[in-house]
């Protein structure tokens, strides 16, 4: 009987054990999730077509993976999205790329990739307000 005890005990520990142990690695999943996230970014790319060459210049976010990734010179292909875009109007003045049918993302290849600079915070605040368009007006305010 006290060997049916002792099994019991042990299958016990065994599964507290197994419970901690699996939800401590969730927990560090859960963290380096949010370690990933996105990153302000100012971007300039270049595309090339057959019949035409363009340049943009945004202001937006990336994923953290993506300028690690880059930063480590592997030799990446495939596209990424520019997310939560700004850049400068016909009258130079910054505004955010979104409204009733566009979403605010556009998606590039990796490839097109010139030059990143790297933000600390949504470059609305990075001008002065003379500078911006009401849509980043409007942005600037809510976060006060």
């Amino acid at each position: 009987m006290n060997s049916i005890k002792q099994n019991y005990f042990i299958i016990l520990i065994s599964i507290i054990t197994l419970t901690i142990l699996l939800s401590s690695c969730g927990f560090n999943t859960q963290r380096s999730s949010k370690a990933k996230g996105k990153q302000w970014v100012y971007i300039e790319l270049t595309t090339v077509t057959t019949s035409d060459t363009t340049n943009y210049y945004y202001y937006g976010q990336v994923k953290k993976s993506l300028i690690r990734d880059i930063d480590s010179n592997a030799g990446l292909t495939g596209l990424f999205t520019l997310s939560n875009i700004r850049y400068w109007n016909d009258n130079d003045l910054l505004e955010v790329y979104e409204d009733e049918d566009l979403e605010g993302s556009l998606v590039f290849s990796i490839q097109d990739i010139k030059e990143i600079v790297l933000y600390k915070v949504d470059p609305v605040y990075s001008f002065e307000i003379d500078e911006l368009h009401a849509t980043c007006k409007a942005i600037r305010a809510k976060k006060k």
